[in-house]
């Protein structure tokens, strides 16, 4: 007797390595990606435009820094400090100058790092954006503004699969091998209302499944359905009842390592786990001999490692 659903998901045996170099936009589910690779040795880059939860401030981004604009007239200055509607709050500066050439800064290292990028993952948050009125723009960030300067708005599916089919075309134009992995996240965005949060999952739900089925390049990794539909209790939920728990985010990454990971490249990600807990383990009082112990144990790793790599 069953008494759970279990998400398919699409064995790819080989898809990520070690040798990939990687980059992840989005959401903060993006930033667990990116988290959950780094430790396990990955080349991966947390792409620096700061949390983006809706798709259309994303494709804006990305946008900006192939073509080096920073739309100074989103530039906005709150208690002594400047903040760019389109950044995350992590950036700000006393001057518009200064904050205007960080943005650039940003942009460029991204424009670098897309030109040896292999795979890409872009999560999406929601559909639900805010549009600056005086500058009939959207936003990634609100910044604290009054909310009347704001107009609040469900995005369009119809134009974000022309977005996307035009912004998938340039990227594969610029890098033919390059790989996109899209994943909708698992958290929810009940704020607006259950009801809301289920239409904006939705239309990113029907826009990653339009941009997989377009491109051969475009892939979907099933983040939300693992939660919702696969552990589907709250109980794998934070307090808040809105973020998934670790031991939710783990799950969803044993089903990533299962569909994406070779034998090999498994075995790495599991001594570079080993690697780091062994770093971090502290005696209060060491002897020689463990301290001598505990070293040899990293380097018999760090060669096992290194050995595998190179098997590759």
């Amino acid at each position: 007797m069953k008494f759970r659903t279990t998400a398919k998901v699409g064995q790819n045996k080989g898809f990520i390595t070690h040798q990939n170099k990687m980059m992840s936009i989005g959401s903060c589910f993006a930033s667990n990606i990116g988290s959950y690779l780094n430790v396990r040795q990955f080349n991966i880059k947390q792409v620096q435009f700061g949390t983006q939860f809706n798709p259309a401030s994303i494709e804006r981004n990305i946008r900006d820094a192939i073509t080096g604009e920073v739309n100074k007239s989103l530039v906005v200055e709150r208690d002594e400090h400047y903040y760019h509607y389109n950044y995350s709050a992590s950036f700000f500066a006393k001057e518009q100058e200064v904050l205007v050439d960080t943005l650039r800064n940003v942009q460029i290292d991204f424009v670098q790092e897309l030109e040896t990028c292999d795979r890409l993952f872009l999560t999406f948050g929601t559909a639900w954006v805010y549009r600056l009125i005086e500058e009939n723009a959207i936003v990634s960030n609100c910044h604290k503004i009054p909310q009347n300067q704001f107009n609040k708005e469900l995005l369009d599916l119809e134009e974000l699969k022309d977005l996307y089919v035009k912004l998938f075309n340039d990227l594969h134009a610029e890098k033919a091998d390059l790989q996109i992995i899209l994943t909708v996240s698992p958290v929810r965005h009940v704020k607006n209302g259950l009801h809301e949060n289920n239409l904006s999952k939705s239309i990113l739900l029907l826009l990653s499944n339009f941009l997989v089925k377009k491109f051969d390049f475009v892939h979907y990794f099933p983040a939300y359905e693992i939660v919702m539909d696969d552990l589907r209790d709250y109980r794998f939920f934070n307090s808040d009842l809105i973020h998934p728990n670790t031991q939710a985010v783990d799950y969803i990454f044993e089903c990533f390592q299962e569909a994406y990971f070779s034998k090999n490249t498994q075995e790495i990600s599991d001594l570079s786990v080993k690697l780091l807990q062994l770093g971090a383990h502290r005696p209060l009082a060491p002897s020689q001999a463990q301290i001598k112990q505990k070293r040899i144990k990293e380097e018999a790793l760090q060669t096992k490692i290194a050995q595998l790599k190179s098997e590759a």
